[in-house]
């Protein structure tokens, strides 16, 4: 009998995967295996669950001795095993905290708070891997970039772990060597309720399967990299957008920073992110071509102006720490792109230095580098810049106008000078090239023509000039004319550059067979015929002269016009450039590949005969045939693959709230997240290998499929592995002419047989077939599939196909630890389902040995009567006479073709970046609880944006040679700038008259009652000058309008009237972190840092901050009391006021709050002190004979200060008199 696989080839299969401590190999499903047919892989039987792991099972982290080590195809998201740990550690922090109090002061409380951290490290799955892609701490993710981690991928030569050693001692620690894990040092476990978390890892393992041969990913050599649209989509260096507005020339933040290049947690910008994926994606690449765009305003060639365009006018926002700039234009006079739905159509064009930056980095990693500029059509319904065209008398004018073509390409030859290897002149401008005037010229070619000669004199002999001709323009205009070959001709021109999206294939999509798209190269549209109807109906024969799909021949050949002249063109003189190949990655992708789908642009399309549906090995089968094809060729020297985006997957296209265009990823050209996916053929290739088949005792080129991830996360056996993947694939294994034949199902029939042909069974002439018919109730009413949802970070989601009209009521499912879409995992559960329907009817006949090439899971049809029945072979057995003995299923190969419509959803969790700190250190007044000896410093911090979860403060002792910890601060305080110069008023009254405009970067202000006001609420500092508010008024987003002022608090009645423009404001409620400062630090500057947690202390500027100790000072003496006798002495005294415990109490005087009453007069001459005097209590002298000493005789008008003085500080605040 044949049916699954040989007795032999089952004990291979039956053999054990996963190694962990403890593993073991065994054959215990032997010869057995061959009954799998009719049991879980060929049999009619239901889908049953697979007993292993629970998927919820790969989020929970474990700390097992002997746990296995799970085996990782692909991108998965998988929890550790922590195989090492230290202790927690504790920190100790005290702080002070200060609540409202009576009278506008306030009660400050002394706090001590513990922050722990833990180090540990984590098994993560068996080695090699390539990379963790995501670090999870429980359902936060974590920027594995900071901080201590470090990545030991699972090679067999990795060293042990040197921190790890410094505990355990060298000769104990264990390089762990095939084993992917991770140690992380001193990981904060604040935000965790000092616990440690969940740690979660996405990890990446390419599979290679035992094929020889270079992978697609390996050939790739040149790419182009778009969008080409985004302000600072390329940059290296963080960009940041800053909310505000200009006030007094200083720009005032309001509300929070967003990053606007860097929406990843890699701790890199997009494009560092994107072009380290790219390089690891594809390990050959040499070439990457950068498209920057500039924006055109009509399809009108007279009336199109041609400028770089900005996502924003810049009036409510800025960017730091670059402003954008192209060219010249900034952003009130570049190009202001319209928007869709209230989002910019398209991206802005890539600032100038962030596009060099981009440059230098790409051949700083030993690329080489072709600029390709191209024009974005910004009217409506998006055209494409192929449709410009207009009179032949307005095509010299697109060129040499202030805004036209020639200005764009003239400036990036000018800037990018000495910078790349490669520069396009232009790309598809096929309406302008084509325009022909009475004369039969075409002038935009002429244009192109003197455009090149301006750029190749700019940029020198060395760097290679083309233009990016359209596949069908670069051959011949209507008529026969050869109408670019001047510009091919041309000495500046150094290639002929095609963007190659030629109709490879002309029919419905069946299979995925290269062979077509090898031979759709050299054949059939374009190359020996083409459409003369629009109907696309009638095929005409082409002469080779004029197919354009025969490069070769135009290459290879001179060109002659319809006038009879010859061109310039000499044959095989220049290399061709495929500037630009590709394929959309739907069904039939190759019978179009220049279409896209995009429902803003009127350009939006499927290929002919394309059904619509999302297909990944579709692109991929059309790129390798297409590589075959070129890859060699002395003609095409080069091809570059359209597309991979600077913006990295998964976060484009999963980031739909970031980028709009992310749901058109699915269906277009992009190849990040669709290269580098698992082959399924792969798979099954490396899990045979591991227990010992080879390559050549298998075929498994008919499983094409491609998956995400897939996970083994418990010992199970390959026939068992293989029953997953079967669940989801649909594909039979056979044994045919000595090898395991993988074959997917849906197929076509192979052979029709007359009833008349079967071998009566049992000798009983009238039973020819016998067809057994499982009854209903013993089918599913409905089949779930559970699965690893890949945009819901791969946690587990659940896709249910049922049958509303059923007598039946058993439920069936599958738990699949697969990585996969909602879309796919429906498709899965609709064709289990109806799949078991079918497959009700099982058949048993004999056939006549002219049928012997027939095999198992071929499928054939029986005609009986007036039925035809389809059936797929499960077993074959030779019997007596030569007979061959079938049992078999029904088979319908349309379930396999069901197809559910993506949904498309994205993901709309951002990045949590790490934050900005906003620190401000503040030399306060004494507040009322203080303790009088001891002077405090206040910090406040909050975030430049909402993820910020609090930050420490350091400060440098030694100019910034070292730091230490100062404080931590969890809570964010409410800061922002006056938008406004608040006028002078009295003190200590309520300001019923001034406004006060505030734009705050983070918080928020409430109203309180003026009972509240008094009680100490609404205390802020602005300037210098302490105040507080009764009503904050929202005026607009983060902008307060305060009023009914109370003044000059806190004794800063000195502050009044010394308010300037954008100046700070910080509410000083329980979120101000005060703490005890040395009084030897009194008049020191030292330098101050405020790290957001998880930040790198080197990466944030320092402050520097000199503490003058003015909760020391004592305040100014007030009520001053003057005067004289007949001789014109002064007597004066003075109303004291202490900085605590200032309130009144009947018969008792305030408390002094020094160490003794001192005080000095200074006597004024002009700004000139002429005398000081000394007092200790609070009343003093100026005798006329001291006045005429001064003065020259005795003063009717004296001007001075009296101070108060410390021990600690000296002279506390002044009051200010004129006597």
């Amino acid at each position: 009998m044949a049916s699954v696989l040989l007795a032999s080839a089952g004990s291979s299969l039956g053999a054990s995967v996963g190694g962990g401590i403890g593993g073991f190999i065994g054959k215990q499903i032997g010869a057995g295996l061959g009954s799998a047919i009719d049991d879980k892989i060929f049999g009619p039987r239901r889908l049953k669950p697979y007993e292993g792991p629970r998927l919820e099972d790969l989020a929970v982290q474990t700390s097992t001795y002997g746990r296995m080590i799970p085996i990782i195809f692909g991108n998965v998201r998988i929890a550790g095993n922590v195989i090492w740990s230290r202790p927690i550690s504790e920190t100790v922090v005290n702080s002070t905290a200060s609540s409202g109090g009576k009278g506008g002061g306030k009660v400050s409380q002394q706090s001590t708070t513990y922050n722990y951290s833990v180090s540990l490290a984590i098994a993560i799955c068996e080695g090699e891997i390539d990379d963790i892609v995501r670090v999870w701490a429980d359902s936060k993710i974590i920027d594995a970039s900071l901080g201590n981690y470090r990545i030991y991928k699972g090679s067999e030569t990795q060293l042990p772990d040197s921190y790890i050693e410094s505990f355990e001692g060298v000769d104990n620690t264990p390089a762990y060597r095939g084993l992917a894990y991770v140690v992380i040092e001193d990981f904060p476990l604040a935000d965790f309720g000092n616990r440690i978390p969940n740690f979660t890892f996405e990890v990446k393992r390419k599979v290679s399967g035992n094929g020889s041969g270079a992978t697609l990913e390996e050939r790739i050599t040149n790419v182009v990299v778009i969008p080409g649209s985004g302000e600072f989509v390329y940059d290296t260096v963080l960009q940041k957008k800053v909310p505000g507005q200009l006030v007094g020339g200083e720009w005032l933040q309001k509300g929070a920073k967003t990053a606007i290049n860097q929406n990843n947690n890699s701790g890199k910008t997009d494009a560092m992110l994107a072009l380290d994926q790219l390089q690891q994606e594809l390990p050959n690449l040499e070439w990457i071509s950068v498209v920057v765009g500039w924006f055109g305003d009509s399809l009108d060639a007279g009336d199109c102006e041609i400028k770089p365009g900005v996502e924003y006018d810049g009036l409510g926002a800025k960017t730091e720490p670059d402003s954008w700039s192209v060219g010249g234009y900034n952003r009130s006079t570049a190009h202001q792109i319209s928007a869709i739905d209230g989002r910019p159509s398209y991206g802005g064009t890539p600032d100038d230095e962030c596009l060099i930056r981009f440059i230098d980095e790409a051949k700083s990693r030993g690329l080489n580098v072709l600029f390709y500029p191209i024009i974005f059509m910004d009217v409506e319904d998006k055209p494409w810049r192929g449709r410009i065209t207009g009179d032949a008398t307005e095509a010299a004018s697109f060129f040499t106008k202030t805004s036209g073509y020639n200005a764009f390409i003239n400036h990036y030859a000018s800037l990018l000078d000495g910078k790349v290897d490669a520069f396009s002149i232009g790309s598809e401008l096929v309406g302008l090239t084509t325009i022909k005037n009475v004369s039969d010229e075409f002038p935009a070619v002429d244009e192109l023509v003197d455009l090149a000669a301006s750029v190749k004199s700019t940029l020198g002999a060395s760097v290679t000039v083309t233009y990016a001709a359209d596949w069908s323009e670069y051959h011949h205009a209507d008529g026969g004319w050869y109408h670019l070959d001047p510009l091919w001709a041309s000495d500046d021109i150094d290639v002929v550059g095609i963007d190659a999206y030629f109709p490879l294939t002309d029919e419905p999509q069946t299979d995925y067979d290269k062979q077509k798209i090898i031979d759709g190269w050299t054949s059939g549209e374009g190359y020996d015929w083409y459409y003369s109807d629009a109907e696309r109906s009638v095929q005409t024969s082409l002469a080779p002269e004029y197919a354009w799909k025969n490069i070769a021949y135009w290459w290879g050949n001179t060109h002659t016009n319809p006038d009879a002249s010859a061109t310039d063109w000499v044959a095989e003189s220049k290399p061709i450039w495929f500037m630009e190949f590709g394929f959309p990655s739907v069904d039939a992708a190759a019978n179009q590949p220049n279409v896209f789908y995009n429902p803003e642009s009127s350009e939006s399309g499927f290929p002919y005969h394309s059904r619509s549906r999302v297909d990944f090995r579709a692109q991929r089968t059309a790129i390798e045939g297409t590589l075959d094809v070129w890859e060699d060729s002395a003609m095409v020297e080069k091809a570059f693959l359209w597309t991979w985006d600077a913006r990295p997957y998964p976060y484009y296209p999963d980031l739909r709230n970031v980028w709009s265009d992310g749901e058109l990823w699915l269906y277009g050209h992009w190849v990040n997240g669709k290269l580098g996916l698992s082959l399924v053929s792969s798979i099954i290739e490396e899990l045979a290998g591991r227990v010992g088949l080879a390559a050549d005792d298998m075929d498994v080129d008919n499983v094409q499929h491609l998956l995400d991830g897939y996970v083994i996360s418990s010992r199970i056996s390959v026939r068992q592995a293989l029953e997953q993947l079967q669940s989801a694939y649909f594909f039979d294994v056979a044994e045919n002419d000595g090898k395991l034949e993988f074959i997917t199902r849906g197929k076509e029939a192979i052979a029709t047989i007359d009833e008349n042909e079967l071998i009566a069974i049992n000798n009983t002439p009238l039973e020819v077939v016998k067809i057994s018919r499982k009854q209903e109730l013993d089918l599913p009413e409905s089949v779930e599939v559970t699965y690893l949802d890949r945009i819901l970070d791969y946690q587990t989601g659940t896709q249910r196909a049922g049958r509303e009209i059923t007598a039946s009521r058993q439920k069936d499912g599958v738990s699949l630890p697969i990585v996969m879409s909602e879309w796919q995992a429906k498709n899965i559960a609709e064709i289990s389902l109806y799949n078991s329907w079918v497959a009700r009817s099982s058949y048993e006949f004999r056939l006549p040995i002219k049928y012997i090439y027939l095999n198992p899971s071929d499928v054939i049809e029986i005609t009986s009567g007036n039925a035809t029945h389809r059936v797929r072979i499960s077993e074959m057995l030779q019997g007596q006479n030569g007979e061959i003995r079938i049992k078999g299923v029904a088979e319908d190969i349309s379930v396999y073709d069901f197809y559910n419509v993506p949904q498309n959803s994205g993901n709309s969790k951002e990045a949590e970046l790490i934050p900005e700190t906003q620190m401000e250190l503040l030399d306060l007044p004494a507040f009322p609880s203080d303790e009088p000896e001891k002077g405090y410093l206040a910090v406040a911090a909050s975030g430049l944006s909402s993820s910020w979860t609090g930050a420490g403060i350091f400060r440098s002792n030694d100019n910034g040679e070292s730091y230490d910890s100062y404080a931590n601060i969890n809570n964010g305080a409410v800061i922002g700038y006056a938008t406004n110069v608040l006028a002078a008023a009295s003190a200590n009254i309520f300001d019923e008259f001034n406004i006060l405009n505030v734009s705050l970067i983070s918080g928020a202000l409430e109203s309180r009652s003026k009972l509240a006001v008094l009680n100490g609420a609404n205390l802020a500092i602005i300037g210098n000058e302490i105040i507080q508010f009764k009503n904050a008024t929202l005026i607009d987003e983060n902008e307060y309008e305060l009023s009914c002022l109370l003044r000059g608090r806190l004794g800063t009645e000195h502050k009044i009237a010394e308010h300037v423009h954008a100046e700070r404001f910080v509410l000083l409620d329980g979120n101000i972190h005060r703490q005890a400062i040395a009084h030897s630090l009194i008049g020191l500057e030292r330098k101050y840092k405020g790290v957001s947690f998880g930040s790198a202390l080197a990466d944030v500027s320092a402050v520097d901050f000199t503490y003058s100790g003015n909760g020391l000072k004592p305040f100014s003496p007030v009520h001053i009391a003057v005067s004289r006798n007949g001789s014109g002495d002064v007597a004066l005294s003075w109303v004291r006021r202490t900085r605590i415990g200032g309130e009144l109490r009947d018969g008792v005087d305030v408390p002094l709050n020094e160490q003794e009453e001192l005080y000095e007069l200074d006597i004024l001459d002009g700004s000139d002190v002429v005398r000081t005097i000394q007092a200790s209590s609070a009343n003093a002298s100026y005798s006329a004979s001291e006045q005429t000493a001064d003065f020259g005789s005795p003063q009717s008008s004296i001007a001075m200060n009296i101070y108060q003085m410390s021990a600690i500080v000296g002279r506390g605040y002044a009051l200010t008199a004129v006597i």
